[in-house]
Protein backbone atom coordinates (compact mmCIF):
# COMPACT_ATOMS: atom_id res chain seq x y z
CA UNK A 1 0.00 0.00 0.00
CA UNK A 2 0.96 3.25 -0.66
CA UNK A 3 0.91 6.73 1.58
CA UNK A 4 -0.37 10.26 0.79
CA UNK A 5 -0.54 13.42 2.83
CA UNK A 6 -3.71 15.46 2.28
CA UNK A 7 -3.87 18.91 3.40
CA UNK A 8 -8.03 20.76 3.45
CA UNK A 9 -9.01 17.21 3.33
CA UNK A 10 -11.89 17.90 4.94
CA UNK A 11 -13.30 19.99 2.74
CA UNK A 12 -15.63 19.79 -0.42
CA UNK A 13 -12.46 19.35 -3.06
CA UNK A 14 -10.09 17.37 0.08
CA UNK A 15 -12.88 14.90 0.79
CA UNK A 16 -13.37 13.79 -2.97
CA UNK A 17 -10.11 13.64 -3.20
CA UNK A 18 -9.35 11.10 -0.34
CA UNK A 19 -12.27 9.28 -0.91
CA UNK A 20 -10.66 9.12 -5.17
CA UNK A 21 -7.21 8.05 -3.03
CA UNK A 22 -8.54 5.13 -1.05
CA UNK A 23 -10.61 3.98 -4.29
CA UNK A 24 -7.22 3.23 -6.15
CA UNK A 25 -5.74 1.91 -3.03
CA UNK A 26 -4.07 4.50 -1.20
CA UNK A 27 -3.63 4.84 2.41
CA UNK A 28 -4.14 8.66 3.42
CA UNK A 29 -2.68 10.98 6.21
CA UNK A 30 -5.13 13.42 6.38
CA UNK A 31 -4.66 17.13 7.82
CA UNK A 32 -7.54 19.52 8.89
CA UNK A 33 -8.94 21.14 11.82
CA UNK A 34 -11.81 19.04 11.93
CA UNK A 35 -13.29 15.70 10.10
CA UNK A 36 -16.55 13.97 9.86
CA UNK A 37 -17.13 10.24 11.15
CA UNK A 38 -16.51 8.93 7.55
CA UNK A 39 -13.04 10.15 7.62
CA UNK A 40 -12.42 9.87 11.14
CA UNK A 41 -13.36 6.10 11.04
CA UNK A 42 -11.81 4.79 7.92
CA UNK A 43 -9.24 2.24 9.01
CA UNK A 44 -7.41 3.29 5.71
CA UNK A 45 -6.83 7.36 7.07
CA UNK A 46 -4.95 8.72 9.39
CA UNK A 47 -6.29 12.00 10.43
CA UNK A 48 -4.26 14.34 11.93
CA UNK A 49 -5.77 17.79 13.48
CA UNK A 50 -3.55 20.92 12.66
CA UNK A 51 -6.09 23.18 14.98
CA UNK A 52 -3.70 25.55 16.69
CA UNK A 53 -0.53 23.69 15.84
CA UNK A 54 2.85 24.70 14.10
CA UNK A 55 3.82 22.59 10.95
CA UNK A 56 7.28 21.97 12.63
CA UNK A 57 5.26 20.21 15.43
CA UNK A 58 2.92 18.09 12.58
CA UNK A 59 6.09 15.95 11.67
CA UNK A 60 6.27 14.27 14.94
CA UNK A 61 2.27 13.19 14.31
CA UNK A 62 2.96 11.96 10.51
CA UNK A 63 3.71 8.02 10.45
CA UNK A 64 6.69 7.06 9.45
CA UNK A 65 6.47 5.67 6.12
CA UNK A 66 7.35 6.55 2.16
CA UNK A 67 4.94 9.20 1.12
CA UNK A 68 4.25 9.18 -3.03
CA UNK A 69 2.91 12.83 -2.79
CA UNK A 70 1.97 15.44 -0.34
CA UNK A 71 -1.31 17.55 -2.14
CA UNK A 72 -1.68 20.51 -0.50
CA UNK A 73 -5.23 22.05 -0.52
CA UNK A 74 -5.68 23.49 2.37
CA UNK A 75 -6.41 27.31 2.30
CA UNK A 76 -8.02 29.78 5.03
CA UNK A 77 -9.96 32.59 3.50
CA UNK A 78 -11.22 30.76 0.26
CA UNK A 79 -14.50 33.51 -0.14
CA UNK A 80 -15.91 35.77 2.10
CA UNK A 81 -14.66 38.96 3.94
CA UNK A 82 -11.79 36.77 4.55
CA UNK A 83 -10.34 37.06 1.54
CA UNK A 84 -9.18 40.54 1.40
CA UNK A 85 -7.62 39.98 4.92
CA UNK A 86 -4.33 40.07 3.84
CA UNK A 87 -3.23 38.44 7.47
CA UNK A 88 -5.29 35.84 6.70
CA UNK A 89 -3.66 35.23 2.78
CA UNK A 90 -0.04 35.61 4.07
CA UNK A 91 -0.23 33.36 6.38
CA UNK A 92 -1.64 30.77 3.98
CA UNK A 93 1.67 31.45 1.78
CA UNK A 94 4.01 31.09 5.12
CA UNK A 95 1.98 27.66 5.40
CA UNK A 96 2.51 26.78 1.98
CA UNK A 97 6.82 26.92 2.34
CA UNK A 98 6.50 25.57 6.18
CA UNK A 99 4.50 21.94 4.68
CA UNK A 100 7.03 22.16 1.93
CA UNK A 101 9.97 22.05 4.51
CA UNK A 102 8.27 19.31 6.07
CA UNK A 103 8.27 17.44 3.26
CA UNK A 104 11.51 17.78 2.84
CA UNK A 105 12.19 16.20 6.96
CA UNK A 106 9.99 13.46 6.62
CA UNK A 107 10.94 12.25 3.10
CA UNK A 108 8.16 12.98 1.00
CA UNK A 109 9.71 14.15 -2.52
CA UNK A 110 6.90 15.02 -4.53
CA UNK A 111 4.45 18.55 -3.68
CA UNK A 112 1.43 19.38 -5.83
CA UNK A 113 -0.10 22.61 -4.82
CA UNK A 114 -3.59 23.41 -5.44
CA UNK A 115 -3.70 26.93 -7.33
CA UNK A 116 -6.21 29.01 -8.59
CA UNK A 117 -7.25 30.78 -11.68
CA UNK A 118 -7.45 33.49 -9.70
CA UNK A 119 -3.67 33.62 -9.43
CA UNK A 120 -3.68 34.32 -13.04
CA UNK A 121 -5.99 37.32 -12.85
CA UNK A 122 -4.19 39.13 -10.56
CA UNK A 123 -0.97 38.68 -12.53
CA UNK A 124 -3.14 40.30 -15.58
CA UNK A 125 -4.08 42.49 -13.16
CA UNK A 126 -0.49 43.87 -12.63
CA UNK A 127 -0.09 44.35 -16.44
CA UNK A 128 -2.82 46.87 -16.46
CA UNK A 129 -3.64 50.26 -16.29
CA UNK A 130 -7.19 51.94 -14.84
CA UNK A 131 -8.74 49.19 -13.00
CA UNK A 132 -9.85 49.46 -9.67
CA UNK A 133 -8.00 46.66 -7.42
CA UNK A 134 -10.87 44.79 -5.18
CA UNK A 135 -10.09 42.46 -2.36
CA UNK A 136 -10.07 39.35 -4.52
CA UNK A 137 -6.92 40.49 -5.63
CA UNK A 138 -5.23 39.86 -1.88
CA UNK A 139 -6.01 36.49 -2.00
CA UNK A 140 -5.34 36.12 -5.90
CA UNK A 141 -1.68 37.60 -4.44
CA UNK A 142 -1.43 35.13 -2.17
CA UNK A 143 -2.12 32.16 -4.24
CA UNK A 144 0.18 33.70 -6.49
CA UNK A 145 2.97 34.10 -3.83
CA UNK A 146 2.69 30.91 -2.10
CA UNK A 147 2.97 29.08 -5.70
CA UNK A 148 6.20 31.13 -6.41
CA UNK A 149 7.90 30.57 -2.77
CA UNK A 150 6.56 27.69 -2.71
CA UNK A 151 8.05 25.81 -6.07
CA UNK A 152 11.40 27.79 -4.95
CA UNK A 153 11.61 26.20 -1.13
CA UNK A 154 11.13 23.03 -3.00
CA UNK A 155 13.67 23.29 -5.40
CA UNK A 156 16.15 24.34 -2.45
CA UNK A 157 14.84 21.32 -0.56
CA UNK A 158 15.64 18.31 -2.98
CA UNK A 159 11.35 18.55 -3.50
CA UNK A 160 9.54 17.49 -6.66
CA UNK A 161 6.96 20.66 -7.31
CA UNK A 162 3.61 20.06 -9.19
CA UNK A 163 1.29 23.71 -9.49
CA UNK A 164 -2.42 22.64 -10.68
CA UNK A 165 -4.18 25.69 -11.84
CA UNK A 166 -7.52 25.05 -10.64
CA UNK A 167 -10.74 27.17 -12.49
CA UNK A 168 -14.10 26.59 -11.18
CA UNK A 169 -14.54 23.44 -9.92
CA UNK A 170 -18.35 22.66 -8.86
CA UNK A 171 -20.56 19.55 -8.31
CA UNK A 172 -22.42 17.25 -5.94
CA UNK A 173 -21.67 17.66 -2.25
CA UNK A 174 -20.47 21.26 -2.68
CA UNK A 175 -22.04 23.45 -0.19
CA UNK A 176 -20.41 27.09 -0.79
CA UNK A 177 -20.74 30.85 -1.60
CA UNK A 178 -19.14 29.90 -4.82
CA UNK A 179 -21.04 30.54 -8.23
CA UNK A 180 -23.12 27.52 -9.76
CA UNK A 181 -23.90 26.30 -6.40
CA UNK A 182 -24.94 29.71 -5.43
CA UNK A 183 -26.83 30.21 -8.79
CA UNK A 184 -28.60 26.93 -8.97
CA UNK A 185 -30.01 27.30 -5.44
CA UNK A 186 -31.73 30.39 -6.39
CA UNK A 187 -32.41 29.12 -9.91
CA UNK A 188 -34.79 26.08 -7.94
CA UNK A 189 -36.05 28.77 -5.15
CA UNK A 190 -37.47 30.88 -8.40
CA UNK A 191 -35.02 33.90 -6.79
CA UNK A 192 -33.31 36.34 -9.22
CA UNK A 193 -29.51 35.79 -10.06
CA UNK A 194 -26.99 38.88 -10.57
CA UNK A 195 -24.80 38.72 -13.12
CA UNK A 196 -22.07 40.86 -14.81
CA UNK A 197 -22.75 40.90 -18.68
CA UNK A 198 -20.62 37.87 -19.08
CA UNK A 199 -18.37 38.26 -21.58
CA UNK A 200 -15.44 37.71 -19.97
CA UNK A 201 -13.90 34.20 -20.68
CA UNK A 202 -14.56 31.67 -18.15
CA UNK A 203 -14.23 27.95 -17.95
CA UNK A 204 -15.29 24.87 -15.51
CA UNK A 205 -15.18 21.39 -14.24
CA UNK A 206 -16.73 18.53 -12.63
CA UNK A 207 -15.01 17.89 -9.30
CA UNK A 208 -14.73 14.76 -10.13
CA UNK A 209 -12.84 15.41 -13.37
CA UNK A 210 -10.71 17.35 -11.35
CA UNK A 211 -9.87 15.15 -9.15
CA UNK A 212 -8.85 12.65 -11.33
CA UNK A 213 -6.79 14.90 -13.03
CA UNK A 214 -4.57 16.34 -9.89
CA UNK A 215 -4.07 12.47 -9.07
CA UNK A 216 -3.53 11.82 -13.13
CA UNK A 217 -1.20 14.30 -12.71
CA UNK A 218 0.36 13.09 -8.89
CA UNK A 219 1.32 9.57 -10.55
CA UNK A 220 2.74 10.76 -13.84
CA UNK A 221 3.05 14.86 -14.36
CA UNK A 222 6.17 16.28 -14.93
CA UNK A 223 8.05 18.21 -11.86
CA UNK A 224 8.17 21.99 -12.18
CA UNK A 225 5.22 21.76 -14.73
CA UNK A 226 1.94 23.70 -14.57
CA UNK A 227 -0.90 21.58 -15.29
CA UNK A 228 -4.17 23.53 -16.06
CA UNK A 229 -7.38 22.02 -14.43
CA UNK A 230 -10.10 22.95 -16.13
CA UNK A 231 -12.52 21.42 -19.02
CA UNK A 232 -9.63 23.18 -21.72
CA UNK A 233 -12.75 24.83 -23.67
CA UNK A 234 -13.22 28.10 -21.86
CA UNK A 235 -15.66 30.62 -23.55
CA UNK A 236 -17.74 33.84 -22.41
CA UNK A 237 -19.41 33.54 -18.84
CA UNK A 238 -22.76 33.83 -20.19
CA UNK A 239 -22.83 30.96 -22.63
CA UNK A 240 -22.39 28.87 -19.71
CA UNK A 241 -25.47 30.73 -17.36
CA UNK A 242 -27.51 30.51 -20.20
CA UNK A 243 -26.93 26.24 -20.45
CA UNK A 244 -26.94 26.31 -16.87
CA UNK A 245 -30.17 28.03 -16.44
CA UNK A 246 -31.84 26.06 -19.68
CA UNK A 247 -31.33 23.23 -17.59
CA UNK A 248 -32.29 24.38 -14.01
CA UNK A 249 -35.48 26.62 -15.26
CA UNK A 250 -35.66 27.81 -18.56
CA UNK A 251 -38.31 29.81 -17.87
CA UNK A 252 -35.74 31.96 -15.14
CA UNK A 253 -34.59 35.35 -16.43
CA UNK A 254 -31.16 35.43 -15.54
CA UNK A 255 -29.75 39.26 -14.74
CA UNK A 256 -26.96 39.45 -17.23
CA UNK A 257 -25.19 43.07 -17.07
CA UNK A 258 -26.74 43.73 -13.29
CA UNK A 259 -23.68 44.01 -12.19
CA UNK A 260 -20.75 45.58 -13.81
CA UNK A 261 -17.42 43.98 -14.69
CA UNK A 262 -14.22 46.08 -13.30
CA UNK A 263 -11.86 43.01 -13.31
CA UNK A 264 -9.69 41.48 -16.54
CA UNK A 265 -10.64 39.19 -18.65
CA UNK A 266 -7.74 36.69 -18.77
CA UNK A 267 -6.33 35.03 -21.57
CA UNK A 268 -6.31 31.04 -22.10
CA UNK A 269 -4.16 31.11 -24.63
CA UNK A 270 -1.24 30.97 -21.38
CA UNK A 271 -2.48 27.69 -20.82
CA UNK A 272 -1.69 24.43 -22.41
CA UNK A 273 -5.02 23.65 -22.28
CA UNK A 274 -4.37 19.65 -22.86
CA UNK A 275 -1.25 19.29 -20.93
CA UNK A 276 -3.03 16.89 -18.37
CA UNK A 277 -4.18 14.26 -21.17
CA UNK A 278 -1.38 14.41 -23.23
CA UNK A 279 1.12 14.07 -19.92
CA UNK A 280 -0.94 11.68 -18.40
CA UNK A 281 -3.24 9.91 -20.79
CA UNK A 282 -6.74 11.51 -18.61
CA UNK A 283 -9.43 12.96 -20.33
CA UNK A 284 -12.63 15.04 -19.00
CA UNK A 285 -15.06 12.51 -18.63
CA UNK A 286 -18.58 14.99 -17.30
CA UNK A 287 -19.91 17.64 -20.00
CA UNK A 288 -21.05 21.13 -18.38
CA UNK A 289 -24.44 20.03 -19.14
CA UNK A 290 -24.40 16.89 -17.36
CA UNK A 291 -22.62 18.27 -14.38
CA UNK A 292 -25.36 20.65 -13.85
CA UNK A 293 -28.07 18.03 -13.84
CA UNK A 294 -26.53 16.02 -11.43
CA UNK A 295 -25.37 19.24 -9.06
CA UNK A 296 -28.96 20.49 -9.39
CA UNK A 297 -30.79 17.24 -8.70
CA UNK A 298 -28.31 17.14 -5.69
CA UNK A 299 -29.65 20.37 -4.08
CA UNK A 300 -33.43 19.59 -4.94
CA UNK A 301 -32.52 16.70 -2.84
CA UNK A 302 -31.10 18.29 0.10
CA UNK A 303 -33.72 20.77 0.21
Amino acid sequence: MEYVIVTGANGFIGKTLVNALLEKGYHVVALDIRFDDVLANDSRVTCVNVMNKEVAALADKIPHQEYRCFFHLAWAGTSGPARADYEVQLNNVKLTCDYIKMCSEIGCKRVVYASSINEMETYEYLQSDDIEPTGGYIYGTGKLAAHLMGETVAKLNGIEFIPVIITNIYGVGEKSARMIYTSINKLIHKEHCSFTSGYQTYDFIYITDAINSIISVAEKGKAFNRYYIGSGEPKPLREFLLEMRDIVDPEAELGLGDIPFKGVDISYDQFDLKKVERDTGYKNEVSFAEGIRMTAEYIRKEI
